[in-house]
This record gives structure tokens, C-alpha cells and sequence, in this order.
């Protein structure tokens, strides 16, 4: 932070906390590709489709897509980063 006395530096690492608000479809069969919406994807390490993890590739901050995965059953949908884990709201219906 610039300040009229001279740049302050914290001397911890600030991590965003990231936020699902959506995602679409909200159901479908194993292998659907699910778009997830929110804030603080980048850097995401897993996501969850309940206790199932799953592939998925980061489209941006934003936004990730991710794979309805083997094994998966109805659930919240829950993506990791550095900063901490976002669940879902709502849950994905596996059909």
C-alpha cells in the first residue's frame, strides 16, 4: 500500500478466498462438463463433486470447467485453492 509517508508491505501472504455463485448444467450423467462461476479460481488445486474429485481446467478467475467424474453422486460441488474451499450453494443432480 502507497501512503503519502511511503509504501507499506505486509509481511503476510493475502490469499483470496474464492466463491462458487453458479454453475451450469445442474445436473447430467457422468462425463457432463460443468461450467462453475464465481471469484478466486486462479491457482485451483481440486474440485469435488461431492467426495469425488474430478478433472477440470481453469478458464480464468472466474470460471472453471470441470468433468462430472466417475463415482459421483447428487451433491455440492466444491473447488480448493490456496486460498480455501468454495462449496456450491445448491447441488449437481448426477442423472
Amino acid at each position: 500500500m502507497t501512503t503519502p509517508g511511503g509504501v507499506l508491505t505486509s509481511n503476510r501472504k493475502f490469499l483470496v478466498i474464492p466463491q462458487i455463485t453458479s454453475f451450469a448444467p445442474i445436473n447430467g450423467p457422468v462425463g457432463t462438463k460443468v461450467v462453475i462461476t464465481g471469484a478466486g479460481f486462479t491457482g485451483t488445486t481440486k474440485v469435488m463433486f461431492g467426495a469425488t474429485a474430478t478433472s477440470f481446467t481453469v478458464n480464468g478467475n472466474t470460471q472453471v470447467t470441470a468433468t462430472v467424474p466417475r463415482r459421483a453422486v447428487t451433491g455440492k460441488i466444491s473447488i480448493t485453492t490456496a486460498g480455501g474451499t468454495a462449496t456450491s450453494a445448491t447441488v449437481f443432480k448426477v442423472t
